[in-house]
C-alpha cells in the first residue's frame, strides 16, 4: 500500500465514529466506557456484542467475531477491505485518492461497468416480459405450479425471455446498448453478416448476482421439450463461476444469523428451498464447489451442510466439496436426501420440516466421505478392501488430530473386518510420505469453541504482551514448548516477540497484517480488563496454566493411545502406558494434582 492510499485510509479509520457507524446497524447503549447491543452477525436476545469507542473496535461475547471498523463494514456489507474503505470515505465525504491507472486498466473497468449495467437492464426487461405481458403467462403458471410464489419471483428477479430472436436486442438497442456489448454480456451470439441474434428464447430467466446483488450472468431453463434443458452464461473475464454462489446476496442475513449455510447444486434446488422458508441456501453453480466458495462462506458461517443430488455425480461431488470445504477451516456435513430425490422435489413433496429433518441428520463429512468410498468399492473381497482403505486415508489426514484419525480407524477396521494395526500402520506410512505428522493438527479449533481455562489464560498473556511487548521474548522458551490452542493466536504472538521498542503495539497495524479470523482473535482480547499489578507475576501465572494444559492433553492423548493398543493387541500399548504414567507423575510434581 502506497504512502498516499495508507494516509488515506488512516484518515478515513480516524474520521469513521465507530458507535456511530454500528449504531447504523444496530441499536447500542452505553454501559460503563462501552456500548452494548446485540450482535448482527447471530441471533440473540440478550446483548453481548460491545463497541469500545476508545480502542475503536468491535467485539461480541457470544461468536466472537470483532474487530475495528473497517471489518464490522465488511462483514455487514460484504465487501472487501477497500470497498470497506471506501464505503466509510463515501460516508464521512472523504476524498478518495486514485492511483493513474493503465489505459488499459480504464478500459476494462469501463467494459465491467457497462456489462454489469446490460444485464442489470436485461434483468428488468425478462421481468417485465414474465410479469407484465401475455406472452409470460405459461411461464409464470409453471414457476406457481412449482410453489414459486410472486414474492419469491420478486426476491430472485426470475423472469422470461421470448420466443424471439431478437426482443433483447432490440429493447436494449433502443437503450443505446449495442449488439458488441450483449454479445460481451453473453446475452447475445454472434450472427452472420456481422449480426447478432438473442441467446435465451422462450426460458425462464434466473439471474445470477454477485454478493453485492448485481448480476453478472443467467441460467435460463427452457419451457416444454427442447434442449439443452439449462442454458447458462459462458464464463468469461467478467462471469468466473468458482467466485459466485446462486443466492448468496439473498441467504447472506440468514447465514450470518444461523452460522450455516446449506448448499445446493443447481438455481431451481435453492429457490425452492426459499420459498419454503430454508432461507441460508445457496446453490454452488453445478455439482464443482470451489476453494473461493468456501472462503466466501467462511466469512459468514461456521458449518457447511452440501445437500447435493443423490445420482453418482452428486455422491461424488459432495466427496470432494467436503475436503475444500475443511481445509477452509468449516465444519462439515453431508445431508442425503431420499428416495433418490434432489432438494427440489423433496421439499415440493415433503415440506419444510421433513426437509429440515434430513438437514438435521446429516452425516459428519469424514464420515459421509468413508461410507460413500467403500459404497463405490467391492469390499467383499481383500482387493477391494485394500483399495478402499488406499482411497479413505487421505481424508483421514484431514483429521483434525491422530486421536480423531484412531477413532475412524478403529471404525473403519471394524466395518471391513481387518485388522486395526495395518490399518493404522499404512496411515502412518502415508502421513510420513506426505509431510504431515500423524500426530499434528491439521485443522485448528474454530474461534467460536467454548473458551478453556488454557484459552483464557493465552488471551490474558497476550493482552500484557501487547501492553508491555518487552516480556514476550521472556516467553518464547515455553510457547515453544506449549503453543497455543489457535493458530491465530501464534500469529499475533510472533508479530509481538517481532516488534522493535517498548511502546504497547499499535493495534490498528497488527490488524494490517492477521487475516479475518486473527482480526476477531486480536478483538477479543483486546477486550479483556488486564488486572492491575505486576505484568511478570500475571504472564508467569498464564504460561503455568498454559503449560498444566498441554501436560493434561498429552497426558490424556497417550492414555487412549494406550487403550487403543491394548484392544487391538498392540504391543506398543506398554510404551504408551509408560508415557503417560511419566506425564502424570510430572503434573503431580509440577502442580500437587
Amino acid at each position: 500500500m502506497s504512502v498516499e492510499l495508507n494516509d488515506f485510509k488512516e484518515q478515513v479509520r480516524n474520521s469513521a465514529d465507530i458507535v456511530e457507524v454500528v449504531s447504523s446497524y444496530v441499536p447500542l447503549k452505553k454501559r460503563g466506557r462501552k456500548h452494548w447491543g446485540c450482535c448482527p452477525f447471530h441471533g440473540e436476545k440478550t446483548p453481548s456484542f460491545t463497541v469500545d469507542e476508545e480502542k475503536n473496535l468491535f467485539y461480541c461475547f457470544g461468536c466472537h467475531e470483532g474487530g475495528d471498523v473497517f471489518k464490522f463494514i465488511m462483514k455487514s456489507e460484504n465487501c472487501g477491505f477497500m470497498d470497506a474503505v471506501k464505503f466509510l470515505a463515501n460516508k464521512y465525504g472523504i476524498p478518495i485518492p486514485e492511483r493513474q491507472k493503465t489505459a488499459q486498466e480504464i478500459a476494462r473497468e469501463q467494459k465491467a461497468k457497462q456489462v454489469i449495467e446490460t444485464n442489470e437492464l436485461a434483468t428488468r426487461f425478462y421481468q417485465a416480459c414474465l410479469t407484465k405481458t401475455p406472452y409470460g403467462k405459461a411461464a409464470l403458471d409453471y414457476l406457481h405450479g412449482r410453489g414459486i410464489t410472486d414474492e419469491i419471483i420478486a426476491s430472485f428477479s426470475i423472469g422470461f425471455a421470448l420466443n424471439s430472436f431478437d426482443s433483447l436486442l432490440k429493447a436494449l438497442g433502443k437503450r443505446g446498448y449495442s449488439e458488441q456489448l450483449l454479445i460481451q454480456a453473453g446475452l447475445a451470439l454472434p450472427g452472420r453478416n456481422n449480426g447478432a441474434y438473442d441467446k435465451f428464447r422462450s426460458r425462464v430467466m434466473i439471474p445470477i448476482k454477485d454478493p453485492r446483488g448485481r448480476t453478472v450472468g443467467f441460467t435460463g431453463r427452457i419451457l416444454g421439450s427442447g434442449t439443452p434443458k439449462y442454458m447458462n452464461t459462458g464464463e468469461t473475464e467478467f462471469f468466473v463461476k468458482r467466485y459466485l454462489l446462486f443466492g448468496f446476496d439473498i441467504a447472506v442475513n440468514e447465514i450470518r444469523k444461523t452460522r450455516q449455510a446449506i448448499v445446493v447444486e443447481g438455481h431451481m434446488d435453492a429457490i425452492s428451498l426459499h420459498a419454503a422458508g430454508v432461507t441460508n441456501a445457496v446453490a454452488s453453480m453445478g455439482t464443482a464447489f470451489a476453494a473461493e466458495q468456501a472462503k466466501l462462506l467462511k466469512r459468514m458461517a461456521d458449518e457447511i451442510v452440501f445437500c447435493y443430488d443423490s445420482d453418482d455425480a452428486g455422491r461424488a461431488a459432495s466427496v470432494r466439496a467436503v475436503s475444500i470445504a475443511r481445509a477452509a477451516g468449516l465444519k462439515v456435513r453431508v445431508a442425503n436426501v431420499p428416495n433418490g430425490k434432489d432438494p427440489d422435489e423433496f421439499i415440493r413433496q415433503f415440506g419444510k420440516e421433513a426437509f429440515v429433518e434430513v438437514i438435521d441428520n446429516a452425516l459428519e463429512g469424514i464420515e459421509y466421505q468413508i461410507e460413500e468410498t467403500i459404497l463405490q468399492n467391492n469390499v467383499t473381497n481383500l482387493a477391494g478392501k485394500v483399495e478402499a482403505v488406499s482411497k479413505i486415508i487421505p481424508f483421514l489426514l484431514e483429521c483434525k488430530n491422530e486421536i480423531e484419525a484412531a477413532e475412524h480407524i478403529r471404525r473403519l477396521a471394524q466395518r471391513l473386518t481387518i485388522d486395526e494395526g495395518l490399518i493404522a500402520e499404512e496411515y502412518r506410512k502415508v502421513a510420513k510420505k506426505s509431510g504431515v505428522r500423524a500426530d499434528a493438527a491439521v485443522q485448528q479449533p474454530t474461534v467460536k469453541a467454548t473458551y478453556t481455562a488454557e484459552q483464557q489464560a493465552e488471551e490474558m498473556l497476550l493482552a500484557v504482551l501487547l501492553e508491555h511487548p518487552t516480556l514476550a521474548l521472556g516467553c518464547q522458551e515455553i510457547i515453544e514448548e506449549v503453543g497455543f490452542v489457535l493458530e491465530a493466536r501464534r500469529h499475533i504472538f510472533e508479530n509481538i516477540l517481532a516488534h522493535d521498542g517498548e511502546q504497547a503495539i499499535n493495534v490498528h497495524q497488527l490488524t494490517e497484517v492477521l487475516d479475518d479470523e486473527g482480526t476477531s482473535v486480536l478483538a477479543g482480547i483486546l477486550s479483556k480488563n488486564v488486572p492491575e499489578g505486576d505484568s511478570v507475576k500475571i504472564i508467569d501465572d498464564c504460561l503455568r496454566q498454559m503449560k498444566k494444559s498441554f501436560l493434561e492433553k498429552e497426558y490424556e492423548k497417550h492414555r487412549l493411545l494406550a487403550d487403543e493398543f491394548e484392544r487391538s493387541g498392540d504391543e506398543r500399548f506398554m510404551s504408551e502406558l509408560k508415557e503417560s504414567q511419566r506425564i502424570k507423575n510430572e503434573i503431580k510434581r509440577l502442580y500437587g494434582s
